[in-house]
């Protein structure tokens, strides 16, 4: 190369390692070199002695002290000869999760340090390949684990850069090299540095949403994968599960990774918490490694400005309202006659009895008043939630009826949701989910599911494993109730629930009917009434004092307790279909306090989310109205100022009352 001019620019930092394998095991690159016409192309493969394999990356198992003899081919697609270097480097994983190579010159202390090329630079004929042997050797006391690298070919060639001077040029291509040393392999994952952040929304009456980053980390010494889930929660919305959550994959032992996740229909309510589970994930056909879920979180603050700013503005009116009210109203304290300058004023002492008394109304009857208010206010939120109360559509079914804690489970609804409901949310509640419940389908069109006979049949997009590590619990048992609610996509309007429940008899088993509810057998008592053959029902009581005409029992009863009519749950006939909540041969009552309640919390996927009320007691729980709670604390709010406002107005101007007193000013 000729002399450069000092202005000249000698670049060196081109060297953008295209080491993303394609379907194919070969990795190939291609320059426009300006000094020579035509485009350079070539590429890298691992090879046996004398011709490429299959082989998509060089993986091997080695004890310390091995060495492993191995070749690279190195193809040339240009139609002129190419002079390629051939080096090893140690790997590492990019911010984004990839896998990239030191640059040249920089010293390798890793695997990259281990392989030997048996030539540093090759020249390659046109449309030809070269096959370099090559060394690894592992040290002695080198740690247990994995350990990664990559086998380069480089090409350096010179363009001009925009100012015309020439600028050296370097393109690279790798094989990557993965080598695991035998020992005591220990997988690690762990979730640092959390942070999140809210963005507002200037509706005082909106959900805004949430942002939070999160490092996850290698901490062991095995490549792994990690699956996150990342759910929001305050004391109002959640828990909320954010959609769309990075999968990282092939993350390399004390490598970490930088993930970002976004959240929207979360409620400000002053303080919020962001928690992040990870699952470990196996990799290049590892066993799972059977870990822990990493779990981190980050409290953060999410202020209703909007809201807040609202009340002010509020307030301040009701305050203008009230003293331009004083300063109009007839009758006012007068001004004291002129008295003699020359006279001595009189000084009347107050009583302190009276003190005392004008301290109490003065302090007593403004907290009477917002009292008052408040609880009127809780009246009408309470006649809200009352009035919302679900219908009982009918019944589900779960296929398989039996099954583990990784079933791909199917709920078939006993009919279809009413006509002018066409959408519906699925939620499961029981020991380890929240209280309101967790939603497992998301906000969903009821024309995407198929029909089961009059019903629909509707696939859970998770195994009960998958919802119990996004609820963050391990230890599933007991009763697990499933919801089905019609409704429509947007708005308050719900049309009705569909129920059904699952009982884990262990952790990793499940049945549809309750292992401790009566089985369905014949009575074993004397019978003192014609044999089944001659009554359809089995409405015998076994106290002989009881008549046992079917005319006396409108409804089936446990042979077995016949004093305990009264709930559903206690019938032994399985084909009893006068409530269709026991049809499983089990109580669903939404209102039980086992995790009954049928409303649900974060979204199974939804973008959109919002967070339904929960209710209980017996006659089935609160409907999913479609509106978070917030929006019912909002209007708790709006009452309690406007009746506070109401009143104050109304007894300034004599329109209201108080017995004993207290019209007082």
């Amino acid at each position: 190369m000729t002399s450069t001019p000092p202005t000249r620019i000698l670049l060196t930092a081109l060297l953008t390692c295209l080491l993303v394998l394609f379907a194919g095991p070969t990795v190939h690159a291609s320059v426009q070199d300006t000094g020579d016409k035509g485009r350079s192309t070539f590429g890298v493969q691992p090879s046996g002695p004398k011709k490429p394999d299959r082989r998509s990356d060089f993986s091997y198992s080695v004890t310390p002290g091995a060495a492993v003899r191995d070749h690279i081919a190195v193809l040339n697609h240009s139609a002129r000869p190419l002079t390629l270097k051939v080096y090893a480097s140690d790997a590492f994983n990019t911010a984004d999760g990839g896998f990239d190579l030191l640059a040249e010159g920089v010293r390798s202390k890793d695997a990259g340090s281990w392989i030997r090329t048996a030539r540093s630079r090759v020249v390659i004929p046109a449309r030809s390949r070269a096959v370099v042997p090559f060394t690894l050797t592992v040290p002695a006391g080198v740690a247990p684990g994995d350990h990664a690298a990559g086998l380069v070919a480089s090409l350096a060639s010179s363009r001009p850069d925009g100012k015309g001077d020439r600028v050296a040029v370097e393109q690279r291509v790798g094989a990557r090299v993965h080598i695991r040393v035998a020992g005591e392999l220990k997988p690690g994952l762990a979730v640092q540095d959390v942070r999140a952040t809210y963005h507002g929304t200037p509706n005082p009456f909106g959900t805004g949403s949430a942002t939070v980053t999160y490092t996850v980390r290698n901490t062991g010494n095995i490549r792994l994968g990690a699956r996150g889930t990342v759910r929001f929660a305050n004391s109002v919305s959640g828990p909320l599960r954010a959609p769309g959550v990075e999968t990282v994959k092939g993350l390399l032992p004390g490598n970490s990774v930088r993930v970002t996740a976004t959240v929207r229909g979360l409620f400000p309510a002053v303080r919020s918490t962001a928690t992040v589970n990870l699952d470990a994930i196996p990799v290049g056909g590892d066993i799972d490694p059977a870990l822990p879920s990493a779990t981190g979180s980050a409290g953060f603050w999410t202020v209703p400005w909007a809201l807040l700013a609202l009340l002010v503005l509020a307030a301040g009116l009701t305050v203008a309202l009230v003293r331009h009210r004083r300063r109009r109203r007839p009758g006012g304290p007068t001004r004291p006659a002129p008295t003699d300058p020359h006279s001595h004023p009189s000084v009347t002492s107050v009583p302190k009895e009276a003190k005392t008394s004008m301290l109490i109304k003065r302090f007593t009857r403004p907290t009477a008043l917002g009292l008052a208010s408040l609880l009127a206010a809780a009246g009408g939120v309470l006649m809200l939630g009352t009035a919302a109360q679900a219908e009982t559509l009918g019944t589900l079914s779960l296929t398989p009826p039996t099954g583990t804690d990784t079933s791909s489970v199917t709920l078939s609804t006993s009919g279809p949701c009413p006509a002018e409901a066409d959408y519906l949310i699925v939620k499961v509640a029981g020991k380890g989910f929240p209280a309101e419940g967790q939603n497992v389908v998301g906000n969903s069109e009821v024309a995407i599911y198929p029909s089961a006979g009059e019903g629909l049949d509707i696939p859970l997009s998770e195994t009960m494993r998958d919802y119990a590590n996004t609820a963050g619990f391990k230890t599933l048992e007991g009763r697990y109730d499933f919801t089905v609610t019609c409704r429509k996509a947007f708005g308050e309007s719900t049309f009705g629930d569909y129920e059904g429940s699952m009982w884990f008899t262990s952790n990793t088993t499940y049945q549809d009917t309750d292992p401790d509810g009566p089985e369905p057998t014949e009575p074993t008592g004397p019978s003192e009434s014609p044999g089944p053959s001659e009554s359809p029902e089995p409405s015998e009581s076994t106290d002989p004092t009881e008549p046992a005409g079917p005319s006396e029992s409108p409804d089936p009863t446990d042979p077995t307790e016949p004093t305990d009519t009264a709930s559903p749950s206690d019938t032994a006939d399985p084909t009893d279909t006068a409530d269709p909540g026991t049809a499983d041969g089990g109580a669903t009552d939404g209102g039980s306090t086992d995790g009954g309640s049928s409303d649900g919390g974060a979204s199974g996927g939804g973008t959109d989310v919002t967070t339904e009320v929960s209710g209980g007691g017996d006659g089935g729980s609160l409907a999913s109205t479609g509106s978070s709670t917030g929006a019912l604390t909002l209007i708790a709010l709006a009452l309690v100022t406007a009746g506070t406002a109401a009143v104050w107005w109304a007894r300034r101007r004599g329109l209201l009352t108080f017995v004993g007193g207290w019209n007082h000013r």
